[in-house]
């Protein structure tokens, strides 16, 4: 995930005067190096186990978390998604999950 955190993002977080460090590989994430950190901005594409256990360690040290999708991914690929009420919404949702599914599945 080297591709998160281009020169361009690095300089405006310098000049927004806030260090930005990283990106982390999933073995970093799940060493107690992680939980010295003042808050963590993780990226979906980590595996599923890994952010489990990662935000459950971050909760238990009261570290504040979000997450984020790279630019590189919502140029590329579908979502993120909205679930409300807007029709658009709501097309673009059934519209990823069709695709992926290949269909109606009963």
């Amino acid at each position: 995930m080297t591709d998160t955190v281009t020169s361009e993002i690095r300089m405006a977080w310098f000049h927004a005067q806030i260090g930005l460090e990283g990106p982390y590989s999933a073995s970093f994430i799940e060493s107690e190096d992680a939980l010295k950190l003042a808050a963590a901005i993780i990226d979906v594409r980590y595996e599923a186990d890994v952010m489990l256990r990662l935000t459950e360690q971050l909760d238990e040290e009261a570290i504040p978390y979000l997450f984020f999708v790279p630019e590189t991914v919502i140029d590329s690929e579908p979502g993120p998604f909205v679930l409300s009420a807007r029709s658009e919404d709501i097309e673009n949702i059934v519209s990823a999950l069709m695709a992926q599914g290949g269909g109606i599945r009963h």
